[in-house]
């Protein structure tokens, strides 16, 4: 499984919301071969990016397709326009991986919940 990260500042937050709303974005992603997941989130803390678009897919070809689709190309122009940037260049998300359980077989950790009184 492969994990597409697109990082995104607004300049208007409510016209990004309306654009993957109004076109369906996430729900056509979800639909295109390969795609497990697609999410839309809003930044709470008032960092540099307003929003992320996290989407799992099979394989990194599987994403690639979904860039270079018509319509996700098409789309792409009206997303630049909401968007603070200037560079002009393609809205393309980055990829990860998992990275497997680095935690031993028999970990002598407690599986239990923390308790309160455990945080520091």
């Amino acid at each position: 499984m492969i994990r597409s990260v697109l990082t995104l500042r607004a300049a208007d937050t409510g016209a990004l919301e309306d654009l993957y709303t109004e076109h369906g974005i996430l729900a056509r992603a979800r639909r295109f071969p390969g795609c497990r997941d697609a999410l839309l989130l809003r930044s709470v803390d008032g960092g540099p990016a307003t929003h992320l678009v996290i989407a799992d897919w099979d394989t990194a070809a599987d994403y690639q397709h979904w860039v270079e689709d018509p319509w996700r190309v098409a789309l792409s122009r009206q997303l630049a326009a909401v968007l603070d940037t200037t560079s002009g260049e393609p809205i393309v998300g980055a990829l990860f991986e998992l990275v497997p359980d680095q935690s031993p077989a028999e970990s002598p950790v407690s599986s239990a919940p923390i308790t309160p009184e455990e945080h520091p």
